[in-house]
């Protein structure tokens, strides 16, 4: 589907509140809207994505608000990434979306080292091939995603690819599958050509560049940076309660109506 479709799309359901999607008197907006194959989800998981369609015009009109860099440096089959995948990202990102600009470096605690004749890249991750292999097909979707859509869809494309993924009895292979899901058909045909090339050894060794120039050196996973800063109080807070921790970055303004709490 083109960009301009998902477009018009969206907003034939955008005066539809999302709950009401997956219900068979809305049928005829769950079908056109691309959701109604998305029941079976989780609350959280589904909630986020039915308010990332509810959500897109309103991000477009507002001109000046807090943004926080979030850098997330993580690994496929680690239990505390996927952990804070679906209990931190994926439930709190349809409110803090517009506040976000999240960077998502799946790597981790791999080595990699190249063949110097051959050119070919070799991988060492933390719980085994299958990771490598988890990983590779998460960059892989990444890329495809920044390749295929325009700027201001691609973090809600990425993240939702991703939390799908990592909500997956087994992520290593869930890729291609919340793909065909969810993303377009060019897109899907990249990830799966990228999977199967060397591009996704590029790609990985590019991100372990990014997470060995890291100082001091990663020592856990998930590691998450705001604004370029890392300290234990930030990981602490990022891992346990994300979402209180991107609001004290807000104003009180923008606080009151996404963490009135505060």
């Amino acid at each position: 589907m083109s960009s301009s479709s998902w477009k018009s799309v969206r907003r034939e359901c955008k005066f539809k509140p999302p709950s009401t999607h997956c219900y068979q008197s809305e049928e005829p907006c769950g079908a056109t809207c691309s959701v109604r194959d998305i029941c079976w989800l989780s609350p959280h998981l589904l909630l986020f994505r039915m308010t990332s369609y509810w959500y897109v015009s309103g991000d477009e009109l507002v001109d000046n608000y807090t943004v926080v860099n979030v850098n997330v440096y993580y690994e496929s089959l680690c239990g505390d990434s996927i952990r804070w995948v679906k209990d931190q990202l994926v439930p709190n990102y349809a409110s803090l979306k517009k506040h976000l600009k999240i960077t998502l470096i799946p790597y981790g605690k791999a080595t990699q080292t190249r063949n110097a004749e051959t050119g070919r890249w070799h991988f060492s991750c933390q719980h085994g091939s299958s990771e490598c292999l988890g990983n590779k097909a998460q960059a892989c979707g990444i890329h495809a995603i920044e390749s295929d859509y325009q700027e201001n869809e691609r973090q809600d494309q990425i993240v939702y690819l991703i939390g799908c993924t990592m909500s997956d009895q087994y992520p290593p292979s869930a890729v291609e599958t919340c793909a065909k899901r969810y993303l377009k058909e060019e897109t899907q045909k990249r990830i799966s050509d990228c999977i199967n090339s060397s591009l996704a050894d590029d790609l990985l060794a590019a991100n372990g560049d990014k997470t060995w120039a890291l100082e001091p050196q990663l020592s856990f996973v998930p590691t998450i940076i705001l604004n370029g800063a890392r300290t234990a109080e930030i990981q602490k807070s990022a891992l346990y309660n994300f979402k209180t921790l991107i609001c004290s970055y807000l104003t009180k303004d923008e606080q009151r109506s996404i963490c009135p709490n505060l």
